[in-house]
C-alpha cells in the first residue's frame, strides 16, 4: 500500500500550540476570547454587587470600601476595555480591512497600545 499523505488535523500539545502562535495577531485573539470568559463568569458578581450598593448609601461605602471588590471591578473594567478595543479590531478584519499580514500586525499593536492605556486609566479610576 502507497504511503499517502493524511490531511486530518493534528492536535498539538498547548506548548506547541503558543510556541507557533507568538504574533501579535494571534495573541490579540486568545486574549479577547479570555476577557470575554472573564466578562462572562463576572457579569454576575458585578450585578450582585450593583444590588447590594444601591440598596442604601451606607451599603455602598460598605461594598466600595473593601479593596478586594475594588480590584475585581477594576478587572472587570478592564476586561470590558480590552474586549471592545479588540472586538472593534475583529470587525474591521471581518469587513475586510488589514486582512493582510503586515497591517494585521501593526493594527494588532495599535491595539493592544490603546487597550493599555484604557486599562491603566480603569485602574486609576477605580482604586483612587
Amino acid at each position: 500500500m502507497p504511503a499517502v499523505k493524511s490531511n486530518r488535523p493534528i492536535n498539538l500539545p498547548l506548548s506547541q500550540v503558543i510556541s507557533v502562535n507568538r504574533s501579535p495577531i494571534a495573541i490579540a485573539s486568545i486574549l479577547h476570547r479570555i476577557s470575554g470568559i472573564i466578562l462572562f463568569l463576572l457579569i454576575p458578581v458585578m450585578l450582585w454587587l450593583l444590588q447590594t450598593s444601591l440598596a442604601s448609601p451606607e451599603s455602598f461605602e460598605t461594598v466600595f470600601d473593601n479593596i478586594f471588590i475594588r480590584f475585581l471591578t477594576w478587572i472587570f473594567v478592564a476586561a470590558i476595555a480590552y474586549h471592545f478595543v479588540m472586538g472593534i479590531k475583529h470587525l474591521f478584519a471581518d469587513n475586510g480591512k488589514n486582512e493582510e499580514l503586515k497591517s494585521a500586525r501593526m493594527v494588532s499593536n495599535i491595539c493592544f497600545v490603546i487597550a493599555a492605556i484604557l486599562i491603566v486609566m480603569s485602574f486609576i479610576w477605580v482604586m483612587f
